[in-house]
């Protein structure tokens, strides 16, 4: 099996980096972030305006290259303060740089401010390949950092599970972060650019 890098869809990265950077989980902007490590490289873009979130991940790993594109539509859940958000869209993915695949992709997302900072809880079903990923962000107010822990995986016996530590840049709308991939045994390093 191939080691392919953390698959993030672009909502996910997109949703994690409105949680970790604010409280307003519908707000518009921007998101890149590129991770890189000794056999993977993976880059995101998205951008969200009102209630749409377009975007894109690039995958280059150990055996091959993935492309792929997902936009999607959010629907507000629960009490308004605090609410779970429902996002369901297409999604395409360019496997292999090869073949072209078509699905759906449905996402629920939560944010909450805490005692030390923030909580987001984001879990993330896709018809491609049957993937799913999900993701636990803790947002820690006094080190200004976010620690985030992710497992995923698909029907092509895909699987990774990884914890990471971003770190805001003062004055910036970047971030610095690290992490490691548990069943790769692979450190990974990234830069994240955030206008949410």
């Amino acid at each position: 099996m191939p080691c392919r890098p953390l698959r993030l869809s672009f909502l996910s990265v997109a949703a994690w980096a409105v949680a970790g950077g604010a409280s307003v989980v519908r707000a518009d902007g921007y998101f890149a972030q590129a991770d890189i490590s000794v056999d993977t490289f993976t880059g995101v873009f998205s951008m969200q305006r009102g209630p749409l979130t377009f975007g894109t991940v690039y995958s280059d790993y150990e055996g091959g290259e993935d492309l792929n594109v997902t936009a999607a539509y959010a629907f507000p859940l629960g009490d308004p303060a605090m609410p779970v958000t429902l996002r369901v869209g297409p999604a395409l993915q360019y496997e292999g740089l090869e073949e072209l695949k078509v699905g759906l992709r449905v996402v629920a997302e939560h944010y909450r401010p805490t005692d030390f900072g923030s909580l987001f809880l984001l879990g993330e079903v896709s018809s491609i390949d049957k993937a799913y990923f999900g993701l636990v962000a803790f947002g820690l107010s006094g080190p200004d950092v976010v620690i985030e822990l992710t497992h995923q995986g698909d029907d092509d016996d895909y699987r990774e599970t990884a914890v990471a530590v971003a770190k805001p840049v003062p004055g910036t709308d970047f971030s610095v972060r690290a992490g490691y991939k548990f069943r790769a045994e692979e450190v990974f390093l990234g830069v994240s650019w955030n206008t949410f």
